[in-house]
C-alpha cells in the first residue's frame, strides 16, 4: 500500500521544500496541506493562524499523528531541520490509511511554528487535543547518524527541557582613570558566570544530566569607559523537572548576590520554556513491536538523549505520547547536523517513515 503511493509522497516532499515558510507564516505550506487533505476527503480546518487539523471517520476518541511545519532562516530560507520530510510523512499517512479503509478516527496535525515561539501550545489552547479528545499520540523527527531503514525509541526523557536567560546588571559607568567612582557591571556579570559554574561541577548532581550554556556577555565598547550595563545571556538544559526549577532559583539567587555584591542592581529575565520531551513506556513498547514487525528486528533502535529541545513534549504533557526518531543516512546524505547549512536526508528515508507510522496506528487502533 505505501509503495503505491510512494513516488506521489515524493513528489510532495519536494514540492513542500521548495515552499519553505518561517515560522507562523506558513502559508503555502498550509495549502498544499490542506490542499492534500481535501483530495483525500479529510474534513480539515485551520488552527493557530497557520496550522491545519484534519480528521479522517468519526469517534469519541482518536490516535493523533503530529507534524511540525517551518522551515529556518538558513541558506536564506530552507527546510534545513527536516520537516519537509516530517509533513510528508504524515500526509503519506493519511493516504495510506484511507486507501486501505481503516475505520478508527485518526487526527493529522501539522502544527506551525515549531522552531522560534512554538506552535504546540497555541494549538492546545484552541481545543486541538478535544473534539474528538486525542487518546494517543505520535510523532517523529528525522535523525541525521542514524541510517535508512531505522527508527530510533526509548522510554522517558528523549529531549531536554530548555530554557533562556537574559541578567542585566546596572551600575555606574564613568572614566576608566577613576574606578572607584564608578560600579562596574563587568564584575557581577563575570560573578555570576563563575558562581552557577561551580554549582554545576559541586552542588548539582553530575549523573543528573544538564547543561549550563552562557553563550553572550555584551558590555561597552571602548577601552577606557567603565559601562554602566553588562548583559549575560545562555540557556539552561535538563531533563528533571526538579533540577529545573532549582537551577532556576539559584540562577535568579545568584544573580541578586552578585549584583548587591559590587553594588549594582540586577534585572533578570528568566523563561521556563519547552519542557522535556517524554515517551509513554506502553506506547513506546507497541511503537517497537509494530516496527520491528513491518522493518525488522534489528532496524528498531534505543534512541540516546539529546540536549536539544522540541516542542511536541507540550502534547507528550497532556495525552499518552510516543516520539522516535528516523533514519535518514546512506553514507552520502544525511551525515550533516540537523540546522546546519549542508543538511540533507536520504529521500528514501519517507517510504520507512510512512511504514513506521500506518503500522503503529493500526497496531494501537485496536486499544480505542
Amino acid at each position: 500500500m505505501v509503495e503505491s503511493r510512494i513516488e506521489e509522497i515524493k513528489k510532495l516532499r519536494e514540492e513542500l521544500h521548495c515552499n519553505p515558510e518561517i515560522a507562523f507564516n506558513e502559508f503555502k505550506t498550509q495549502a498544499i496541506i490542506k490542499r492534500v487533505l481535501n483530495q483525500l476527503q479529510i474534513n480539515n480546518i485551520t488552527c493557530a493562524k497557520t496550522g491545519v487539523v484534519g480528521v479522517l471517520n468519526k469517534g469519541e476518541q482518536c490516535i493523533a499523528v503530529r507534524s511540525d511545519m517551518d522551515a529556518l532562516p538558513v541558506n536564506g530560507m530552507s527546510h534545513a531541520c527536516g520537516h519537509d520530510y516530517h509533513m510528508a510523512v504524515v500526509l503519506g499517512t493519511a493516504m495510506v490509511l484511507k486507501d486501505m479503509g481503516f475505520d478508527k478516527c485518526v487526527k493529522f496535525i501539522f502544527q506551525p511554528a515549531e522552531e522560534n515561539v512554538g506552535g504546540a501550545l497555541p494549538m492546545i489552547k484552541e481545543n486541538v487535543l478535544e473534539n474528538p479528545k486525542v487518546k494517543y499520540m505520535i510523532g517523529c523527527h528525522v535523525w541525521p547518524g542514524v541510517e535508512v531503514g531505522k527508527v530510533a525509541v526509548a522510554e522517558g526523557p528523549s529531549m531536554a527541557a530548555v530554557d533562556h536567560f537574559s541578567i542585566k546588571f546596572i551600575g555606574v559607568g564613568g572614566h576608566a582613570a577613576t574606578p572607584h567612582l564608578c560600579k562596574n557591571p563587568l564584575y557581577p556579570a563575570i560573578d555570576l558566570i563563575q558562581n552557577m559554574n561551580n554549582k554545576s561541577r559541586m552542588e548539582y548532581n553530575a549523573l543528573n544530566s544538564h547543561i549550563i550554556t552562557f553563550a553572550s556577555l555584551n558590555s561597552g565598547n571602548i577601552f577606557n569607559v567603565i559601562p554602566e550595563v553588562a548583559e549575560v545571556k545562555g540557556t539552561v538544559r535538563t531533563f528533571d523537572e526538579g533540577l529545573r526549577k532549582k537551577i532556576y532559583a539559584d540562577m535568579l539567587k545568584a544573580a541578586e548576590l552578585s549584583a548587591e555584591i559590587y553594588g549594582c542592581r540586577a534585572e533578570p529575565d528568566y523563561r521556563l520554556d519547552y519542557p522535556a520531551l517524554f515517551n509513554d513506556g506502553m506506547l513506546v513498547n507497541e511503537f517497537i513491536k509494530s516496527s520491528k514487525d513491518i522493518l525488522g528486528y534489528k532496524n528498531v533502535l534505543s534512541l540516546e538523549k539529546s540536549f536539544a529541545a522540541e516542542d511536541f513534549a507540550y502534547f507528550a504533557e497532556r495525552v499518552t505520547a510516543v516520539h522516535f526518531r528516523l533514519g535518514i543516512s546512506d553514507g552520502i546524505k544525511g551525515t550533516h547536523p540537523l540546522h546546519s547549512p549542508d543538511f540533507d536526508a536520504a529521500e528514501e528515508a519517507i517510504y520507512y517513515g510512512v511504514c513506521a507510522m500506518v503500522n503503529f496506528v493500526l497496531s494501537i487502533g485496536g486499544r480505542l
